[in-house]
């Protein structure tokens, strides 16, 4: 468990936690109505037209997450310069809207995480976790896992994403854009609300005299294996994640679920609390309010989540009037009240993700014990592609040939999963999890998708080719083949910086297997996957040693 030292919320509703809170208690909400090429509606959350601009040196996302930063980093009065901080940075889309100008290289999400650390001073790499709607709790779990590790004194968390026309036709070519407020858990919802914020939390491995008291105790990632756009039907992952945290129900004040209303997730969710015995505590959503800010959801509702115990305080879920789950869950468009000191943070996301955190408000702090070191072992296996498209379907053919799903999918998916297959050969059986990394992100996805909206006379935004711009699918796409119901999670870096991949692979592989590694298609199509099958509980140094052979 870690401390938080300090944060903020920078959304359309204000500048500081403190008046976002306000605003909230006050009953006020951003979600506007707004108006697509092809004549339909959409309502969202978002900063006011004379906000949203890109300057010289930085970006409107960027400029939303130095400013979130800088008042996060200042309450917390650490030295974010020093080598013992890290910034890790949740965000899906990033610079996307970057992509309509033909600008690939600024789009790609390691460029502005790198340029927020430069700004602060930082000397590290910053690590950008990319892992679907969950990106904002799988941020704070990596972050909570180097501390506890000793890889740094203190992280900076933030989340981030701004919306663009990229993001906006591809969920309405889904069909899971509501045309007015959004209705978490209600019978009538039809569907999700976007939204913009940027978010950050500090946390650290000591509590600092003027800090609060909060401690991240446990977070846990799970997939379901399922489907990569649809959610459990048995709620499998997220239970799976809440039965990771041993939750005594009787000491939380409430569970902030994901509530994106749409017809699935809410049903899944309802599903989830139910299986874990917790339907009978107060849950609540807070989409009705921001929209969903995706990268930003997860930092975002955890800070208000905190605001809300430390005054006693239980969201009402604006927009809800009538239950519309299968499951009774304790949800009410009023607020109430509470006197208990912890709750738990629920979310998930495209790829089958899952992810919750527990967290308490407390004055027994006592210091955290870095974990100790792992022996090394003797060798790991390991396997390098680099094949052309057509030598991949050659490679499917000759090494899988049984799952024709391949066909389907996108070519980071078909790199990353003909990879593993292969890997698996060679490798012990067991439950594996899968961590991935890559510089690109889904950048080839990207622009392919980007082509079916540059022109408002050809615009034809295609369903099949969005679900594949999140990086995180290949995961996804493995742990439904490979029925893997641990954790995935997928990280983008400026660069393959084995030291870097090399801890956060150890810090995985400390709860089970891990299939992890390079997976990479860049924008011109260029592939290159090198993967390893990594024991439980392998050290670092033999780690980044593979790590170093095979992706000379």
């Amino acid at each position: 468990m870690v401390v938080k030292l300090a944060d903020n919320i920078y959304s359309p509703l204000g500048a500081t936690t403190w008046e976002n809170y306000q605003a909230v208690m006050a009953g006020q909400c951003a979600l506007k109505q707004y108006s697509l090429p092809d004549g339909s509606f959409y309502t969202a959350s978002l900063f006011p037209e004379e906000q949203r601009h890109d300057d010289e040196r930085y970006t409107f996302f960027e400029q939303l997450c130095i400013v979130s930063a800088s008042d996060a980093i200042a309450r917390a009065d650490i030295d974010p310069k020093s080598p013992r901080c890290r910034f890790f940075l949740s965000t899906t889309k990033d610079n996307v809207h970057l992509l309509a100008n033909g600008d690939t290289e600024r789009a790609l999400l390691g460029t502005s995480a790198q340029l927020i650390c430069q700004y602060f001073g930082n000397p590290n790499p910053a690590v950008v976790v990319s892992n679907a709607c969950i990106s904002g709790l799988s941020a704070q779990i990596v972050a909570m896992r180097s501390i506890e590790a000793g890889l740094c004194d203190t992280a900076v968390v933030i989340g981030c994403d701004v919306q663009s026309e990229f993001i906006i036709s591809g969920f309405q070519c889904l069909h899971a854009l509501s045309p007015d407020q959004c209705r978490p858990f209600d019978r009538d919802r039809c569907g999700l609300n976007l939204g913009e914020a940027a978010a950050t939390i500090v946390y650290s491995g000591k509590c600092k005299a003027e800090s609060g008291k909060w401690l991240a105790e446990a977070g846990a990632m799970c997939n379901d294996a399922n489907h990569i756009s649809g959610p459990s039907r048995t709620g499998e992952g997220s239970y799976r994640c809440l039965q990771a945290l041993n939750i005594d129900k009787d000491k939380l004040a409430f569970v902030s679920v994901h509530g994106t209303s749409t017809l699935y997730n809410d049903e899944m969710e309802s599903i989830a609390l139910d299986r874990a015995g917790l339907a009978d505590v107060p849950i609540f959503s807070l989409k009705g309010i921001y929209g969903h800010t995706m990268g930003a959801a997860g930092v975002l509702e955890t800070i208000l989540s905190m605001q809300a115990v430390e005054h006693g305080v239980v969201f009402g879920t604006r927009g809800f009037e009538n239950l519309g789950v299968s499951r009774q869950v304790s949800v009410s468009a009023d607020g109430r009240t509470t006197d208990r000191q912890s709750f738990v943070k629920l979310l998930s996301g495209f790829g089958g993700c899952n992810a919750a955190m527990k967290f308490r408000y407390t004055d027994d702090i006592s210091p955290i014990k870095p974990i100790p070191s792992i022996n090394p072992i003797s060798s790991i296996p390991s396997i390098r592609l680099n094949p052309t498209a057509d030598e991949l379907v050659e490679l499917y053919r000759k090494e899988v040939g049984d799952y024709p799903k391949f066909f389907k999918m996108d070519p980071l998916s078909r790199l990353g999963f003909v990879a593993t297959e292969m890997l698996l050969k060679k490798s012990p059986k067991a439950d594996y999890g899968v961590l991935l990394f890559n510089r690109s992100s889904s950048m080839a996805d990207d622009l392919a998708f980007q082509a079916t909206i540059q022109s408002h006379t050809e615009w034809f935004p295609s369903p099949a080719l969005f679900v594949y711009t999140l990086p995180n699918i290949v995961t996804g796409e493995i742990a439904i083949r490979n029925h893997f119901q641990t954790e995935t999670n997928f990280m983008v870096l400026d660069a393959p910086h084995t030291d870097i991949m090399a801890e956060q692979i150890a810090l995985a592989a400390q709860r089970g297997p891990q299939i992890a590694g390079w997976c990479e298609v860049d924008a011109n199509g260029k592939n290159m996957a090198a993967l390893i099958a990594v024991p439980q509980n392998t050290s670092k140094e033999t780690i980044e040693n593979e790590l170093n052979i095979i992706l000379k």
